[in-house]
């Protein structure tokens, strides 16, 4: 039965009874309803109570009766139909309609002769397994799990079935294809920025050196106009970023508070200036004129992508043959860490450092970065062997070098 329990309740005036039953929500949290019962006597009254309950379960009978054509539909069905639901209200980004699409190819491989009141945990698991031996990225996998236990909620929500079986299914332990974070150390970092100064100005070698000195990702560099670099302040806006959907790449516009400034080192401001009067003689040349919503990595044409961006910087920074602190070429997201791993080891603070790279908190950024440089760490080892038998007023600061 659907309602756990019936009970009565003489009514304040003492002529008459009220009715309740109690039943559990889809969040499995207790509710009651109540009636003001017609019967003035006890027997009455339970009678009428009786009959009240038998109602109200033959109603959630035919509720659930007409929600069979839904619990019938195939999982990979509901799961499309729930992702063309959030794409057409434009309640998630292209962005996210894309990886909802690529997780969906996996559900509908696995499931999509099954129906939605029919799938169990073991199913689930089998899938995942299979999944993972196939070679697939533990995030990958993680993903369509949450897009698969997205849409069972959605559908417990609804009342269209009566349980979510992903709930007994524990998502895959996600782990880093490379653990460590590939970061330059001071000789990786004074060694690239050596060679690409003797490089002419491009869009890769400007993006490269605006990552470097200010951590913000690819998507975010190419979607910067110029417009967006304040000079007698010294910062550069972050108002939006480049994001591949269905139909290709398209400017993402940021919310109005996750609009962001960051500061600009001198040498940057330096090298914007030679790479806009660079950019001001190859538009001339195409009959062009830059504005204030030229893209600073661009042309006439707009903005560059990037994934282009990553693939042209992939080329470029083998060709130059400098090396991350994990032994491996940097990637250019790796130039992002760079300067994380930089500023946090040299004692900038947390907060700034979380708001430059866009963290929605900084116990993120000290989560990912706090640890990630390995010279911080032998500076640690030297601090404690120098201190440990001191006495608080003797204790000394580091006076080493930044290997």
């Amino acid at each position: 039965m659907f309602y756990t329990a019936a009970y009565l309740q003489q009514r304040k005036d003492c002529k008459g009874w009220r009715g309740f039953l109690d039943y559990k929500d889809g969040d499995g949290k207790r509710r009651k309803k109540s009636k003001t019962l017609k019967a003035t006597g006890k027997v009455e009254a339970k009678r009428e109570l009786a009959e009240w309950r038998a109602e109200m379960e033959e109603e959630h009978e035919k509720a659930l009766g007409n929600s069979v054509s839904a619990s019938n539909l195939t999982v990979s069905d509901y799961v499309d139909a729930m992702v063309d639901r959030m794409e057409d209200a434009k309640a998630i980004e292209a962005s996210t309609v894309s990886g909802y699409r690529t997780s969906a190819r996996y559900i509908r491989e696995a499931f999509s002769s099954i129906k939605m009141g029919e799938l169990e945990p073991d199913q689930i698991r089998r899938w995942e397994a299979e999944l993972t031996k196939r070679g697939l990225s533990s995030s990958t996998v993680g993903k369509a799990h949450r897009l698969l236990k997205q849409a069972f909620k959605d559908a417990v929500n609804s009342r269209e079935v009566s349980w979510n079986p992903v709930d007994a299914v524990k998502p895959p332990k996600r782990t880093k294809k490379h653990p460590g974070i590939n970061a330059l150390d001071k000789a990786g970092r004074t060694a690239l920025l050596d060679k690409l100064g003797a490089l002419d100005l491009s869009p890769v070698t400007v993006a490269a050196r605006v990552a470097l000195f200010t951590g913000l990702r690819e998507a975010e560099i190419c979607g910067l106009q110029w417009r967006d670099v304040d000079v007698d302040s010294g910062v550069l806006w972050v108002r939006r970023s480049i994001g591949s959907g269905k139909g290709g790449t398209y400017v993402k516009l940021a919310k109005t508070d996750r609009v962001r400034d960051v500061a600009l080192p001198k040498s940057l401001i330096a090298l914007l200036a030679d790479w806009r009067a660079a950019q001001e003689k190859a538009y001339a040349r195409m009959d062009a004129v830059i504005g204030s919503e030229s893209y600073i990595i661009g042309d006439p044409l707009g903005y560059y992508r990037p994934g282009r961006l990553s693939k042209d910087w992939t080329a470029l920074s083998r060709a130059l043959g400098v090396l991350g602190t994990e032994g491996r070429i940097p990637t250019f997201h790796d130039l992002r860490h760079t300067w994380a791993t930089m500023y946090i080891a040299a004692g900038g603070d947390v907060k700034t450092a979380a708001s430059n790279l866009g963290h929605a908190n900084p116990s993120m950024t000290l989560n990912i970065y706090a640890s990630a440089d390995p010279d911080a760490k032998r500076r640690a080892a030297v601090i404690v062997e120098e201190n440990m038998r001191a006495e608080p007023d003797e204790i000394l600061p580091f006076t080493g070098t930044d290997g």
